[in-house]
């Protein structure tokens, strides 16, 4: 577990390097981008970490930061950080995570945790971890295509 620690910032610090060269060369935008990442890696070393609604919050600034000019989806957080993922629960959880956006019509759905609980370490080499993971990741994908009506659902898998 210690060793995941410092990854950590510098995987914030190279998504703060793509997010800097995204944001062009205006020095404010830098900044405020900036600021939201730091507030990420704070977050990160801190005891209790963001929740998912403060995530989607933090993300949605970000967006809102990099995309002035465009209309930007609802932002909505399923949370696999604490909560191991589990085929049996994943609907119930799914539809949480899409009860805080009902009325959205385009919808991002952030699917965090999934990689490290998947992924991490010398899991990350074994094909019995990888074929696990993307089993996951298509019952997630199915499972938005079932759940959501007439609404737009991006899903992103981190």
């Amino acid at each position: 577990m210690t060793a995941a620690t410092p990854l950590r910032p510098t995987r914030l610090r190279t998504l703060n390097a793509m997010l800097a060269s995204l944001a062009g060369s205006g020095p404010q935008l830098r900044r405020d981008v900036d600021a939201v990442v730091r507030m990420f890696e704070a977050d990160e070393q801190s005891a209790s970490g963001l929740d998912a609604h403060g995530l989607a919050q933090a993300a949605t600034q970000m967006l809102r930061l990099l995309a002035t000019e465009h209309s930007l989806p609802t932002i909505t957080v399923l949370d696999y950080r604490t909560d191991p993922f589990d085929p049996l629960w994943a609907a119930d959880r799914m539809q949480s995570a899409l009860a805080t956006v009902a009325d959205a019509s385009d919808v991002l759905l952030w699917v965090v945790g999934l990689q490290d609980q998947f992924l991490h370490g010398q899991r990350s080499r074994s094909l019995k971890s990888r074929t696990a993971y993307d089993e996951a990741v298509e019952a997630i994908n199915a499972l938005a295509a079932k759940l959501t009506n007439h609404q737009r659902v991006t899903v992103v898998v981190l």
